[in-house]
């Protein structure tokens, strides 16, 4: 099937000389002595275009939106606190979709102790707060390699999780004069709430988590070369002399949280290694990398368990940095051995329907570092994906696109689906990061 978007390309001039010189923050003095508050605004502005992503199928949908629209407010106590709270309006206008209002995505405070500087800080951090599902998932947004998060080869089945954001308390901070970073909980984890009306019947019949116990998580990075450790979050871009190489792995974990293929309750499990790379060769080029593995455990006969892989690689000279990035995921298999003839033909119906082969090409132009930058990205979407027809569903845009051609020259049209056995279909994407 041919693209229908190459007119799009002639947009990206236009969209770069709108883009202002530079950004700021603000500290806002507050009649509490020795208390903070810094108050930051983020505006990301997408323009997307999806091959075959209109209700017939025959042509490119067209979308502008804003991506994360936040009000962002932090600061600290007496050199023993930090709080944060943050307010987003995500994905407003995606798909002509206006019913979404602003929700408070991130509110915690974290009480440290022993201070909040130095080379050892360990916090206790309570209230809405950030899963740690994997070093490139603790990210700023405003600092990937991609444009966005790269999301399609890890699955938390039902997307109960907010942004990936879940209520808890966990321990985090950085130790051995910044070498290790560690964060990991308690967290709510999945609750019979996200089920079906009734689903969960009166004894717990039909019900996830009858013991209703919490789900577990945890990170830990290793700074082999370098530190980067110290912050909340971590960043792609450094724009620093020093070369920084790290290894962390984040675990994922909840008893019973799910059901299999068969509708037996399953363990939920995600276990992420991974490997960072930021290799400067001047103040003014680095070279950035990233590789994360996913294991997903969702139970047998699940599409949405198997291994996934995550890499992105980057090089950055001046304010110029092309990058490429491709996301995989392969179900696991059925084995015949341990299951019935019926449920190896239900397990057979099931995997393989939510694969991934996704490829991404895109040039980063900063304007002032990651506070105000404008990518531009091609993407090669095949088997499940957050672009292409596969991101357009009922829920979302109110259709699922006829993208796939008729099996008979005389047929209809047919409905997307995220079988490999598809096409694979091409968006282009602009986006436009602002920090204020």
């Amino acid at each position: 099937m041919p693209s229908h978007s190459k007119a799009c390309y002639k947009l990206v001039p236009v969209l770069l000389l709108l883009a202002p010189a530079a950004s700021y923050a603000v500290n806002v003095p507050i009649p509490i002595e020795g208390a903070t508050l810094n108050v930051s605004l983020q505006l990301q502005t997408q323009f997307l275009v999806n091959e075959a992503g209109s209700p017939d199928g025959t042509s490119p949908s067209y979308d502008t939106f804003v991506r994360r629209s936040r009000l962002m407010l932090n600061g600290d106590y007496n050199q023993h606190f930090s709080y944060f709270v943050q307010i987003d309006n995500p994905n407003f206008g995606k798909f002509g979709n206006f019913s979404g209002r602003a929700i408070v995505q991130d509110a915690w405070v974290g009480w440290a102790p022993t201070g909040i500087k130095g080379g050892t800080v360990v916090y206790v951090d309570a209230g809405i707060l950030l899963m740690p599902i994997s070093h490139h998932l603790l990210e700023s947004t405003t600092n990937f390699i991609t444009a966005d998060a790269q999301v399609d080869a890890f699955r938390f089945p039902g997307n109960v999780f907010p942004a990936f954001r879940d209520t808890g308390v966990q321990v985090r901070g950085w130790a051995l004069d910044k070498k290790i970073g560690f964060r990991g909980g308690v967290y709510e984890g999945y609750a019979p709430a996200a089920q079906a009306a009734g689903a969960c019947a009166s004894g717990s019949a039909g019900c996830i988590t009858p013991k209703r116990n919490p789900a577990l998580g945890g990170f830990v990075n290793f700074d082999i070369l370098g530190s980067e450790e110290g912050g909340w979050l971590y960043g792609a871009y450094k724009w620093a002399k020093d070369p920084i190489l790290s290894v962390g792995v984040a675990a994922n974990y909840q008893s019973l949280a799910l059901k299999n293929a068969f509708g037996s309750l399953t363990d939920q499990r995600l276990l992420a290694p991974d490997l960072y790379l930021n290799f400067p060769m001047t103040e003014q080029a680095e070279l950035v990398s990233e590789v994360t593995v996913y294991l997903n455990g969702n139970g047998t006969g699940s599409a949405n368990t198997g291994t996934g892989v995550s890499a992105s690689l980057g090089y950055r000279f001046g304010f110029i940095a092309p990058y490429v990035a491709y996301d995989y995921f392969q179900s696991t298999g059925c084995d015949a051995s341990s299951l019935s003839p019926a449920q190896l033909i239900t397990c057979n119906a099931t995997v393989d329907t939510a694969d991934s082969r996704n490829f991404k090409a895109g040039v980063n132009f900063f304007f002032n570092k990651n506070l105000n930058h404008l990518n531009v990205e091609f993407s090669d979407s095949h088997g499940q994906s957050a672009y292409g027809p596969s991101s357009i569903t009922a829920a979302s845009a109110g259709y699922v696109p006829t993208s796939l051609d008729p099996l008979a020259a005389t047929g209809p049209r047919r409905a997307f689906t995220n079988s490999l056995a598809n096409p694979a279909f091409k968006s282009l994407l602009v986006h436009w990061n602002v920090l204020f």
